[in-house]
């Protein structure tokens, strides 16, 4: 990416070209040359930026700074949307608002009963869907108890 590199003494010099290829005298060939014409455009671009070196190297300080505060930023606000997940799964999702993935198990409420239930929704062929106690064939409409509302179920427990 850098103009410059360092040699095997530890000096700098144009990234592929050695100083005896430039020195007085010299024979500037047009793969040398080419290379210089690059390094003279790219000074040329930098200095159109008005930048001093100091100036670049504060901007790059101030840049980093802006990473980590982004960085801490995007940290809370995934600690906030896993909270809210959590909060979520303990809130009742009316029906009319959205419904489950397909194939599901959820816990559901009713309009017409005082109970909550495990069921399944499914879709058929039609792409109607219908909320199912648990495995059974029968939807909970073909026997006129309503849906309402659902929610995720929580976590097995584990020891």
């Amino acid at each position: 990416m850098g103009l410059i590199e360092k040699n095997d003494n530890g000096s700098w010099k144009l990234k592929g070209v050695g100083w005896s290829q430039i020195k007085p005298g010299a024979v500037i060939t047009v793969p040398v040359w080419e290379k210089l014409y690059g390094a003279l455009w790219k000074l040329k671009d930098y200095e159109e930026t008005g930048l001093m070196p100091d100036k670049v190297l504060e901007l790059n300080e101030e840049m980093q700074e802006q990473a980590r505060q982004m960085l801490e930023r995007v940290a809370r606000l995934s600690d906030e949307i896993e909270r809210m997940k959590g909060e979520e799964r303990q809130q009742w999702i009316p029906v009319t608002e959205r419904l489950p993935e397909p194939e599901s198990y959820v816990m559901v409420s009713f309009k017409n009963a005082s109970i909550v239930d495990i069921a399944s929704y499914r879709i058929d062929d039609g792409g109607s869907g219908a909320f199912y106690p648990g495995d059974m064939d029968e939807s909970y409409v073909s026997v006129g108890v309503f849906v309402n509302a659902w929610k995720p179920l929580p976590e097995i427990y584990r020891e």
